[in-house]
């Protein structure tokens, strides 16, 4: 096989064609952009990227998708095929979102392969209770040059990143001088390769400027460098590649350095290098054959003398590089070795510093872990002092800890000694704690002793605290006992508290019973309360009846010549009171006219004035009804002409609604679906100001009940309702929260609202944004329980809320308290949002 080449200088991602796996995926233009898949069981997921032809590469990234890092593959390894049948593990992560990266990407040697396997872990659970991987966009790289050092630069055009872009018309100059100066181009690859040919295209002029001497050093490290290669009296032709080859070295950094000589009467010296490329071999020759020459060099892929260790790996046998993350210093941002404290920081996990406040001497003036109080000081958080006044003995002239009181002193703030008097044994002669009372004696301020008559049991002959009455007995000052004849029941015959009365029994004294004749139903014949008269009867003592012929209208009969069918006459030509009554009903559903053997007064006007007119010093029109007073029926569209009824005020209401036992004014958006009058669902639409004395109550369906607005969701977000949502750099848009402790949180994403600010906006692009009030939010509980009453921060899964550290709470973090518990995993529970 002939040995293959492989420019590494130029970045390019592979392009994937053919992608093997459970799961789901996303490949747009050979671009492997999304992965997602679920499964009931904890297990593993694999994806096999099959290439038509051997590929050679030097680096691979991962990055989080649309979840950020909530579903990102924690444990996990690449491996290497050439055949699809035997398999070299090369790259293995394990822990992963502890590293607190947001991507993942691994550079290393040039290898070669026709498949390439990604294997990881499914264990973590998502809210539908399956097991969720799920991440974005998969490259296979070849990294090329990550940086470029030129000692100088002629303007904006002609820069050292020219050297790497392919475009033959501009490369890298160098500024010009009067005096010939070495010039210099260093190149990182980012990697260690092993690099066997480098080229240079010269600039297409009769002058191109191409470097007669150079030089070219190599090192591995950036600190030792070797020489590759020097050119003496190069000449050069316009617009040509030229190439040197050398034996394979292990080569990351290339420095290329340009010298000058100075030449008579030349007065600009000046250096111009269009294209560079760096040409490598892979680590093997074939797969499973011998390497092109003993390869020392270890790599994070396969062991040399040793094996390197990917960043932050932790395994046997494996040698940790001097870039991995654990050696860097460590400060109070990132973690090195450790993670230092902030400056009195009480996090767990981090170190303190020896310039830490509160590893200084402690002081009155100045905290150390503690801060002493001076002599007698009182104020909270300060430590006592060996010496202080307060810790002396104390004594009836000075103060200790307390001072103690002279005998029988009952000022405020001292202390009764054990000797006082007062703690003496009481008696009826002297005072102890209390003084004791002489037998029957109500003086002020004795107390009374076991043995007093007072406390012995009561009789109708001697007192005890009361004296109980005798049967019936009336004395004053004697209490009624259970058996007393007052408190039988009453009858005819003999009192209890009352006697009854007989039916019919007008005596004083006695108490008319519930089936007394007298309250017996009045008849003609027989008397009840009172004794009813018959039509048209006039006897003295009996009732009129509501029927009595005695008790209609009386009025005079007055002609009337004119049929109202027949004869058109004008209204004003009749005088008096027009009284109708009747019984007619066809009601109409729907919204049609009605018909006119509806009402008992109908009036049709066919052209647009007024069907019917009230006009009076009082009511114009008045309805009154069991049901409805008045209905008023449109079919017009123009909310601002048309309306069933419309009431205009001069310098009075448009309307007024007064209701005795509901509320005045009732505001159907559902509408009554056995009219057949049916709502659009909209209530209220108040044009201007609103203006309301008294309380305002909200309320809807299910538990949520807060305050909101709309926002413009960030393009490049999705969210769901109980999303912690940010605000971006641009005015009135938000997107999903993705770090912990975040004071820019804006509020929560809602799917409605009691309330909402603003106008409503439509579309994927916008989402309703609760500030205030009660909603439910997503809560991680994987690093702590949550109970009701604690207070909620953003966490580091993307849109969650976790439970706040009160040690690490700053003003603008806190978002919300707990109303609900959530003792593990992940789940919405409602909350009383709180931003501040």
């Amino acid at each position: 096989m002939k040995d293959t080449l492989i420019r590494v200088s130029h970045p390019y991602s592979l392009p994937i064609r053919s992608v093997k796996t459970t799961g789901r995926f996303e490949l747009k233009n050979d671009e492997f952009i999304s992965f997602f898949e679920e499964k009931d069981q904890a297990g593993l997921s694999s994806i096999i990227f099959e290439f038509n032809e051997t590929i050679y590469f030097n680096g691979i990234e991962l990055l989080p998708g649309t979840d950020g890092l909530d579903y990102f593959p924690d444990s996990f390894r690449f491996e290497l095929s050439h055949d699809g049948k035997y398999w070299e593990p090369i790259l293995q992560e394990s822990a992963f979102r502890k590293s607190f990266k947001t991507s993942a990407k691994w550079l290393f040697s040039l290898t070669s392969a026709r498949y390439v396997k990604f294997v990881s872990k499914i264990a973590r659970k998502a809210n539908n209770g399956k097991n969720r991987i799920s991440f974005g966009n998969l490259k296979i790289l070849v990294t090329g040059i990550s940086s470029i050092q030129a000692s100088s630069e002629l303007d904006r055009l002609w820069v050292k990143e020219n050297l790497i872009d392919t475009r033959p018309d501009y490369g890298w100059s160098s500024k010009k001088k009067e005096e010939p100066e070495d010039e210099y181009l260093i190149f990182d690859l980012g990697t260690v390769n092993r690099v066997e040919e480098i080229r240079m295209l010269t600039k297409n002029d009769a002058v191109t400027n191409f470097p007669e001497r150079f030089i070219a050093y190599y090192s591995e490290d950036d600190l030792t460098w070797h020489q590759l290669h020097e050119e003496n009296s190069f000449l050069s032709e316009p617009g040509t590649w030229y190439k040197w080859r050398f034996s394979p070295v292990n080569l990351r950094f290339l420095k290329l350095v340009f010298l000058q000589e100075k030449i008579q009467n030349k007065k600009e010296y000046i250096t111009e290098v269009i294209e560079v490329e760096l040409y490598s071999s892979p680590d093997k020759k074939d797969y499973g054959g011998p390497a092109r020459e003993p390869l020392p060099y270890a790599s994070v892929l396969r062991s040399g003398i040793i094996r390197l260790a990917v960043d932050g790996e932790v395994k046997e046998g494996v040698v940790v590089q001097s870039n991995d993350r654990r050696l860097r210093d460590a400060t109070t941002e990132y973690r090195g070795i450790v993670e230092l404290a902030s400056d009195g920081e009480e996090k767990a996990g981090v170190v303190v510093q020896g310039n830490d406040k509160r590893l200084k001497i402690a002081t009155e003036i100045t905290h150390g872990l503690v801060r002493l109080a001076r002599s007698g000081e009182a104020r909270p958080g300060l430590v006592v002092q060996s010496d202080d006044e307060r810790l002396r003995t104390a004594s009836t002239e000075h103060l200790g800890i307390v001072e103690l009181a002279l005998d029988g002193e009952t000022r405020p703030g001292v202390v009764v000694q054990g000797n006082d008097a007062r703690l003496k044994v009481a008696t009826k002669k002297s005072v102890g704690l209390v003084q004791l009372a002489e037998s029957g004696e109500t003086a002020h301020d004795k107390v009374v002793t076991g043995d007093d008559p007072r406390l012995k049991d009561a009789t109708t002959t001697s007192k005890g605290i009361v004296k109980l009455a005798m049967n019936g007995g009336e004395d004053a000052e004697t209490v009624v006992q259970g058996n007393d004849k007052r408190l039988r029941k009453a009858n005819t015959e003999q009192y209890g508290i009352v006697q009854l009365a007989h039916s019919g029994e007008n005596k004083e004294g006695v108490v008319v019973q519930g089936n007394d004749k007298r309250l017996q139903s009045a008849d003609f014949e027989k008397q009840g309360i009172v004794l009813l008269s018959k039509l048209g009867e006039n006897v003295p003592g009996r009732v009129v009846l509501a029927d009595d012929p005695r008790l209609s209208d009386s009025r005079d009969p007055r002609p009337h010549t004119h049929n109202y069918a027949e004869k058109e006459h004008d209204f004003n030509s009749h005088k008096g009171l027009l009284r109708i009554t009747g019984e007619t009903s066809s009601f109409a559903k729907a919204m049609v006219p009605p018909p006119e053997n509806d009402s008992i007064i109908y009036g049709k006007n066919t052209a647009e004035g007024s069907a019917v007119v009230g006009v009076s010093g009082g009511q114009g029109v008045f309805g009154f009804s069991e049901k409805i007073g008045i209905l008023g029926l449109s079919k017009g569209k123009d909310q601002n002409q048309n309306a069933g009824v419309l009431g205009v005020g001069a310098s009075s209401p448009g309307g007024q609604f007064v209701s005795q036992s509901g509320y005045a004014v009732f505001a159907n958006g559902k509408g009554i679906s056995e009219k057949e009058w049916f709502g659009s669902g909209k209530a209220i639409h108040a044009l201007g100001d609103s203006l309301f004395d008294g309380n305002v109550r909200l309320s809807k369906d299910g538990q949520e009940e807060c305050v909101a607005r709309f926002y413009r969701l960030d393009g490049k977000d999705v969210v769901t309702p109980g999303d912690l949502l940010v605000a971006s750099d641009e005015s009135f848009v938000v997107s999903r929260s993705k770090h912990p402790y975040s004071t820019n949180i804006i509020g929560v994403c809602v799917g409605s609202s009691s309330l909402i600010f603003g106008k409503e906006y439509k579309g994927l692009e916008y989402v309703l944004v609760a500030f205030m009030g009660i909603a439910k939010i997503h809560v991680d509980a994987t690093q702590g329980g949550i109970v009701p009453g604690d207070l909620l921060v953003s966490g580091l899964s993307s849109g969650h809320a976790i439970k706040a550290d009160p040690n690490r709470i700053k003003p603008g973090m806190l978002v919300a308290k707990a109303l609900e518990p959530c003792k593990r995993d992940k789940a919405a529970i409602l909350c009383l949002l709180s931003f501040s």
